[in-house]
């Protein structure tokens, strides 16, 4: 079962999904919007079949199926039950001192610690780019929630920014890659109509 995060994006064009590009699988597996198979199948050369940019497994314009995908928002939460009312003991209990209070209230920084882990795990094995993403997409959405611990986790502003990095290199390199294979497949067509050009100049002779 395929399941999309919210900010999903294509793996090709690097297009968040949504209502006007909706998610399209190919026979290999692989998920593409619809806009880049459709494009994938146009500059593919008449000569050759259209193949997956990732595994190179070919398939054709016929195969693509659209992924439903429902897109709508989800449904607000309920709200948080009213408070409970304080016994005659617990009105009358004196609040903790500020050191307690300090303990209990910095979540922030553990999260901060957790995430930390997390980059240090994928750093130290071979993730796929959707794990990878996943990762960036989590890390932007904690920084933006914690702006005011940002002076206390330079070292998530760092990892995300690599991470940022790493995503567009990928990109860059899947676009690069196939540029070349487009190049190559022309440059074979015209070495085939050469030869069938010199074949018949040698019959004519």
């Amino acid at each position: 079962m395929l399941t999309f995060n919210t900010g999903s994006v294509c793996d090709v064009c690097a297009e968040e999904y949504g209502p006007q590009r909706r998610p399209h699988s190919i026979a290999c597996g692989h998920v593409f919007c619809g806009a880049c198979c459709t494009a994938i199948v146009e500059k593919t050369s008449p000569r050759l079949v259209p193949a997956c940019p990732f595994c190179r497994e070919p398939f054709a314009a016929d195969s693509i199926r659209p992924v439903r995908v429902d897109f709508s928002p989800p449904p607000p939460p309920p709200p948080p039950p009213p408070p409970r009312p304080l016994s005659s003991l617990e009105a009358n209990d004196p609040p903790l001192p500020p050191e307690e209070t300090i303990v209990y209230g910095r979540p922030a920084v553990s999260n901060a610690k957790m995430l930390e882990e997390e980059v240090a795990k994928v750093a130290q094995k071979k993730c796929s780019v959707q794990e990878v993403r996943a990762l960036h997409d989590t890390l932007r959405d904690w920084l933006s929630q914690n702006k005011s611990g940002a002076d206390q986790t330079p070292s998530l502003h760092l990892s995300a920014a690599l991470l940022r990095a790493i995503l567009l290199n990928h990109l860059a390199h899947t676009e690069a890659n196939r540029a070349a294979k487009q190049t190559e497949a022309a440059l074979r067509a015209q070495l085939d109509d050469i030869a069938m050009s010199k074949a018949k100049l040698e019959v004519e002779v």
